[in-house]
């Protein structure tokens, strides 16, 4: 498992909140977000009578000179700070020991500082050191591969302050498979945010693959965004596999640890080369969180992973050509979102200045794709962000080669210049913003004759809720002579995103565009449409979930897929922070597949929920949960 430094933590708080927590009438958090306690009652008591007594004089002369100080000049009781993991959640390296820091203004005594590890005080094993006013508390002799829960509490004449954290000593293992939780943040309303919820496999129209089924080992290895627990926001590259043969999963092993980042844009994807090696490519963000490439010691392995570079790389689309190499479409953000292009032979080697050195393939704005691979073709499918928005993302354009990226053209063959530089190019597909509509990517794969079919939701604006209705799931296919687009289903968010399939006659959409239980947020049920005129018209003929929970949010199809691991995904309450678990189903849709949440073993068995309803989402039972659920095949 590779990790890197950890970043140092930083929370200001408001003035006026910092104010109201010093005066004991909110809670309050220490700087590594982790939870403390209002102190008790006497001391609060004693500090609002102190402070009413400072301005009665004021107030006795009119209030002139009535003026509340800063809140830093209030005293205050010890405040409690982790240091090593730097955040609640977090995973303690090998070797590294449990570290917390209490400072205050008033003298702290060393036995004033006491602890708890899952209920069982260990206060007697801590090491304090440090002065009465600036204490570093360390705890070490930890059991490997083990969830804590430490309650800290410290006390001086100020009062005391307790303070709740969780840590993980995981080595290269987690035992059971946690989706991450986000939400991007930017927006706040009836309906929630742009995209929030079980971001595990966040998103299509960033990382491809995600998972690739191996027929030499009979199992279909995948790659998610992981987390350590149910309350936590602790970014985990994971890797594992579904073993087709025994029906069953490992441990997912760590195959990076994101110490302090929880933002599933730097989730992971994955391809495996001719000797059957996984390679597992790191998303960054922006320009300033590099991303890195991994390569398993061991052929049809996750059980570990030697780092090849890390560099600055957004957005990993990796396809191996036997024969050829490694195929690498990625995003830069050097104008916006552009999109750029490399190749390797061996993937050894890789420039470790891409922005520098390699070939833009579209930038114009900024752009969000998907790709596929189909025998030596390469097609990446793609829209614009007009003035470097992604909210006005819009617009359909298409590209491929043939030769391994010496060249690209058009579907008909028309050869293209790149970088493509303006937005009337012969690529375009669909011209959306001429129609006054948006578009959101999701799926690119070829049809029989090796044509390529497209899958995307259009919408009337960027913003959650009814009024941007309605939100079209869309079929883009090449016929030969020219582009024709229908309508498979409608849904109620944008970011509801699915997976596409076809085989021969019959073409498949699974998908999040049922309503769920929170309407209008990001994702919903799970549903089955199919087509048997090619993609012209559409039906519902599955629910493959029913009475969930928490919404279900993008749907994953494995490069080559194969039964029951059809498609993968994540659920989770896109409304408020949640678990989030995993799941699977086979092509028909009607056996439906969780992973186990916690695992008291190596391996275990997915469960099988019939009928097709989650279980209750409630972090304090999760793993009593599963012991009701059929485990059978």
């Amino acid at each position: 498992m590779s990790r890197p430094e950890s970043p140092r933590p930083a929370r200001l708080l408001p003035r006026h909140a910092a104010m109201y927590k010093n005066l004991g009438l909110v809670r309050r958090r220490g700087a590594a977000a982790a939870y403390v306690d209002t102190w008790s009652i006497a001391p609060r008591a004693a500090l609002l009578l102190a402070l009413l007594a400072l301005l009665a004089p004021a107030a006795a002369r009119g209030g002139d000179d009535l003026v509340v100080r800063d809140s830093a000049s209030l005293p205050a009781p010890p405040a409690i700070a982790l240091i090593e993991p730097a955040k609640t959640g977090g995973i303690l390296a090998p070797g590294k020991a449990f570290r917390f820091r209490v400072t205050a203004d008033r003298p702290v005594e060393t036995g004033a500082i006491r602890v708890w590890l899952n209920g069982e005080e260990v206060t007697e094993r801590l090491r304090v050191e440090g002065t009465p006013t600036s204490r570093e508390a360390t705890l070490e002799g930890l059991a490997p591969n083990t969830s804590y829960r430490a309650k800290i509490t410290a006390e001086n004449a100020r009062g005391s302050t307790e303070c709740v954290a969780r840590f993980y000593t995981y080595r290269d293992k987690v035992d059971g498979y946690r989706g991450i939780w986000y939400t991007l943040g930017e927006i706040t309303g009836p309906y929630g945010d742009k995209n929030s919820g079980g971001l595990a496999f966040c998103a299509n129209h960033t990382l491809t693959p995600m998972a690739v089924y191996a027929p030499q080992v009979e199992k279909t290895f995948f790659v998610y965004g992981g987390t350590t627990g149910p309350e936590d926001r602790y970014l985990l590259a994971m890797a594992s596999y579904y073993d087709h043969k025994l029906h069953r999963v490992p441990r997912p092993t760590i195959v990076r640890d994101q110490r302090g980042v929880d933002d599933p844009h730097d989730n992971p994807s994955l391809t495996i080369d001719q000797a059957g090696h996984v390679w597992v490519f790191i998303a960054g963000r922006g320009r300033h969180r590099p991303g890195q490439i991994f390569r398993s010691k061991q052929p049809y392995s996750v059980d570990a992973f030697d780092e090849i570079i890390s560099r600055e790389q957004t957005y990993s689309q990796i396809w191996y050509v036997p024969g050829k190499g490694f195929f690498h479409l990625l995003t830069l953000y050097t104008r916006g979102r552009e999109l750029y292009w490399e190749t390797s032979p061996d993937g050894r080697n890789w420039t470790a200045e891409p922005a520098r050195d390699l070939p833009k393939l579209a930038g114009f704005d900024g752009h969000y794709q998907v790709s596929r691979l189909d025998g030596s073709k390469i097609g990446t499918a793609f829209n614009y962000h007009p003035g470097g928005k992604p909210d006005r993302r819009t617009n359909l354009y298409y590209v491929q080669t043939t030769d391994f990226g010496q060249t690209w053209t058009t579907v008909d063959g028309r050869r293209l210049t790149t970088p493509l530089d303006n937005t009337e190019n012969p690529a375009l597909v669909v011209d959306y913003q001429a129609q006054g509509r948006l578009f959101y990517i999701s799926k690119l794969v070829f049809d029989e004759e090796s044509r390529p079919v497209i899958l995307g939701v259009s919408s009337g604006g960027y913003a959650p809720g009814p009024r941007n209705d309605p939100r079209l799931w869309e079929i883009t296919r090449w016929t030969g002579e020219k582009w024709v687009t229908s309508v498979v289903t409608q849904s109620d968010h944008n970011y509801d995103s699915g997976a596409l399939y076809i085989d021969g006659g019959r073409w498949m959409v699974i998908g999040p565009a049922l309503a769920g239980p929170q309407v209008y947020f990001t994702g919903g049920e799970v549903g089955l449409w199919a087509s048997t005129d090619r993609g012209a018209n559409w039906s519902l003929e599955r629910r493959i979930t029913e009475n969930s929970p928490m919404n279900h949010s993008y749907v994953r199809r494995p490069h080559n897929p194969a039964d029951p691991f059809f498609a993968v995904w994540a659920d989770g309450d896109s409304s408020r922070l949640s678990p989030s678990r995993l799941y699977f189903t086979n092509s028909t849709g009607d056996r439906l597949y969780m992973l186990p949440y916690q695992m008291d073993a190596e391996y275990a068995e997915p469960v099988l929920l019939d009928p097709p309803t989650p279980p209750p989402a409630d972090a304090s039972n999760l793993s009593g949960s599963e012991s009701r659920l059929k485990k059978t095949q």
